[in-house]
């Protein structure tokens, strides 16, 4: 299948307006007006979608797609050789816009959920000249996962055998599923090989891309990723999905406005997405902060993200076991050691230890390292200036 024969929409606009935001804390507030962000990357980002057209996406639990869109975008050019090629995967909750601003028409483009993620890429301090990810140097993609919100096929999407949204008859994913259909996605823009990057959920689909299609993988990079989805991580989730599906406003995943089940879920999430010398430095004199603080994350999230989609993209986490099929995790990892990989830890991580991670690059002969944050999980998408220096004495 080649680029001509899959269409692909993209929309490109530009604006000059600086944003003015009403930000809530606790009980303060304040009118922001925030300075126009310097162009990370040469051009502003385009939002592109490609409609994968098969006749089944066959997923692993033995469901069918009839139909396969994935919303990306590329930063920079495929070379003549064709192995300056990034993919990075995103987390759970993130999205194909990786780097750059969205102008204010692009925005309006844009599904109210992908408007509501923001105008800024979540990885922007890693994508620009100069920068890890130079698209002077590197051809850059980041393509939303199916199961998500943000312009994939997912819960949201129409089923085209009824014309509906899928809702909660979307089908169950694992994390190989999420791989499969990335890699489809490098066939449309000739990508034969490439460096897979991932953090968190991206990190569960970089592993399992490299053991699916090792050959097509250069340079493998894992950020705060474990080689399985161990009991404590499945407990936040199981609470976190409980919380969805208990709240009588879910209506069995047939519901008109997102339930405030969604906002417990992500406030429950945040308790494993930092780590309590986070909430101590911060709060330690005003605890009762730290409480409107993952209250606060919880009221942001429910608008910019879907109940079904949670549910989908949470219970494929669930799934990760690289060593399911494969002969156990040293075996499966093993198979890692011919290509050069890189592993990153994080000291104050609680929910996918250092150790997990430290461990997995002994077993695939990887290089690790580890970032000094007091702030746990999340801090991946926080301290950049580490994790740049990191990526760019790699890459």
């Amino acid at each position: 299948m080649t680029s001509t024969e899959v269409p692909v929409v993209r929309e490109r606009f530009q604006s000059e307006s600086e944003p003015i935001v009403w930000e809530v804390w606790g009980e303060h507030g304040a009118i922001l007006r925030l300075p126009v962000p310097k162009p990370s990357v040469a051009q502003e980002p385009i939002p592109c979608t490609a409609i994968l057209q098969e006749e089944n996406f066959a997923l692993e639990h033995g469901g069918l797609l009839p139909e396969l869109r994935l919303r990306f975008e590329t930063y920079g050019r495929l070379n003549p050789a064709k192995d300056n090629a990034c993919l990075v995967f995103h987390a759970l909750t993130g999205s194909a816009h990786l780097a750059g601003t969205y102008g204010e028409l692009a925005l309006k483009g844009l599904s109210p959920l992908e408007q509501a993620f923001g105008p800024q890429g979540w990885w922007d301090d890693l994508v620009g000249a100069a920068k890890p990810l130079d698209p002077a140097r590197h051809y850059v993609i980041c393509a939303n996962h199916i199961g998500s919100c943000y312009g994939s096929t997912g819960p949201l999407t129409p089923n085209p055998q009824t014309g509906r949204a899928y809702g909660p008859t979307f089908p169950r994913l694992t994390i190989r599923d999420l791989a499969r259909a990335q890699a489809r996605l490098l066939d449309l823009l000739g990508v034969e090989k490439v460096t897979v990057i991932g953090g968190s959920l991206g990190g569960m689909v970089a592993l399992e891309f490299a053991l699916l299609f090792p050959a097509r993988v250069n340079k493998l990079v894992v950020l705060a990723a474990p080689p399985v989805h161990g009991p404590w991580a499945r407990a936040f989730n199981r609470l976190s999905r409980d919380a969805i599906t208990a709240d009588p406003a879910y209506k069995g995943g047939y519901y008109s406005e997102q339930p405030l089940g969604l906002q417990l879920a992500r406030s429950i999430a945040m308790l494993s997405y930092r780590a309590p010398k986070s909430f101590a430095e911060r709060w330690g004199q005003t605890p009762e902060q730290g409480e409107s603080y993952v209250v606060y994350q919880g009221e942001k999230f429910i608008r910019r993200f879907d109940a079904n989609a949670y549910l989908t993209l949470s219970l494929a986490m669930d799934t990760h076991d690289v060593g399911r099929g494969r002969g156990g995790i040293g075996i499966a990892l093993e198979r890692l050691q011919p290509i050069p990989s890189l592993f990153i830890g994080i000291d104050t991580d609680v929910l996918y230890t250092a150790s997990e991670v430290r461990d997995a690059a002994e077993l695939a002969g990887g290089r690790y390292e580890e970032i000094q944050s007091p702030h746990g999980h999340d801090a991946f998408l926080i301290e950049t200036e580490q994790v740049g220096a990191i990526l760019r004495s790699f890459l």
